[in-house]
């Protein structure tokens, strides 16, 4: 039975890539596929968009992984000791902040974090201040990361854009070095759990991405029943969108690649970019052809 199993995944693997190929360039092949059953074509876009998540979710498991399961085992406890005071506590009961240190409170940044925090223009990681309400001015005056108040936290994105989160909803908590250190042991004791559970859903979050562009191919495929209204040849909207779904893996491949190769900021429009290659490229020969029939 196994080695029966081994050919069958052989089997489909080798259909899935000899489609794809035809995916790429293949004019014949697109005007066989305006005429195909959708469903054997969700079919396929499905199977490619896993193979393609898993192939991602590998990639930053390789990447992420060894990284993190290193921060946690090693580099965790010491910062908190470096960057948590052992005398200070803070507790937060109803929504409201008190902490047993004259205030404002800072907690500068040093070495490389420092250095970090002075590219944006910032000297400490978190200032406490429970004797005002939030004021910018104040918060940009004491050039920190993130801000306690009595009743907020405010945070600064590396773009500069502030968020305030109320501590309303927050359950009564104690926060002190000991209590930070204690965490951290108990996430380095369920750390096996921990990456389990995160591979499972980084897969699950890259897979559901995947299947959100079967929304902007409706709109997609608009370019390619554009192009054969232009050219007088007969294509449905129903071809033109059977036809996308096809397209629209090639590019999702080579961002795919250029993720796993470290390229992660594309432009937004790269991947329509990809795909119109694939339509012109494939509707090319339409005129000497008459590949498409209307379905």
């Amino acid at each position: 039975m196994q080695p029966l199993l081994k050919l069958g995944i052989l089997y489909v693997m080798k259909t899935i890539f000899e489609t794809f190929k035809k995916s790429i360039y293949n004019p014949v092949f697109y005007h066989t596929v305006a005429s195909e059953p959708l469903g054997s074509i969700f079919r396929y876009y499905s199977k490619v968009t896993l193979i393609l998540s898993a192939l991602m979710t590998a990639g930053l498991g390789i990447l992420l992984v060894p990284a993190g399961v290193s921060f946690l085992k090693e580099r965790a406890p010491e910062m908190v000791r470096s960057y948590y005071p052992a005398e200070l506590v803070v507790t937060i009961e109803k929504g409201e902040v008190a902490i047993n240190m004259p205030e404002p409170y800072i907690i500068s940044g040093k070495g490389d974090t420092l250095v970090a925090l002075k590219k944006q223009g910032l000297e400490n990681i978190f200032v406490i201040d429970t004797k005002r309400n939030f004021e910018k001015v104040k918060f940009d005056e004491y050039k920190t990361f993130a801000l306690l108040t009595k009743t907020e936290i405010v945070t600064r994105s590396d773009s500069g854009q502030i968020t305030i989160q109320e501590l309303r909803r927050m359950p009564a908590t104690t926060i002190s070095q000991e209590f930070l250190l204690s965490w951290v042991e108990k996430v380095r004791g369920k750390l096996g759990y921990i990456v389990f559970g995160g591979v499972i859903a980084a897969f699950v979050a890259i897979t559901l991405g995947y299947m959100v562009y079967l929304v902007p191919l409706l709109l997609f495929a608009l370019i390619p029943f554009f192009i054969a209204w232009l050219k007088k040849t007969p294509l449905s909207y129903g071809g033109a969108y059977r036809m996308s779904l096809y397209a629209i893996l090639p590019a999702l491949a080579l961002k795919t690649l250029l993720n796993l190769f470290g390229v992660f900021f594309l432009p937004a429009y790269f991947t329509l970019l990809v795909f119109m290659l694939i339509i012109a490229l494939n509707m090319k020969e339409v005129e000497q052809q008459n590949l498409f029939e209307n379905k």
